[in-house]
């Protein structure tokens, strides 16, 4: 039985199923069959992907596709115990950040 962990959302299964069962696909592809906004799908495929579940495939000018790893078919298969994977979150951009006077420190 497959146990989600903290830093998942209820739409990862349904994404990481629709992967499992339809293929390689892209980000509109899975928005618009599971009926999910795009840009929230947009987001989740990059956390899944940090994660090890899923992967990119570049396709060049088109959007990529994705595809479930063996990983990810191994947590819906409940072999994966998904509290032990943690993806790691980006790294700021050097511009995003403020100067340490600007933080009052």
């Amino acid at each position: 039985m497959k146990k989600p962990a903290n830093w998942m959302v209820s739409e990862d299964d349904r994404i990481l199923e629709y992967l499992d069962r339809e293929g390689a696909s892209s980000w509109w592809e899975v928005a618009h069959d599971l009926h999910l906004q795009q840009r929230l799908v947009r987001t989740w495929l990059r956390v899944l992907a940090k994660a090890g579940w899923i992967t990119s495939h570049d396709r060049g000018d088109l959007d990529d596709h994705w595809s479930i790893t063996t990983w990810g078919a191994g947590y819906l298969d409940g072999h994966v115990n998904a509290d032990l994977v943690r993806p790691l979150p980006a790294l700021r951009p050097s511009y995003a950040t403020r100067p340490e006077e600007w933080a009052g420190f």
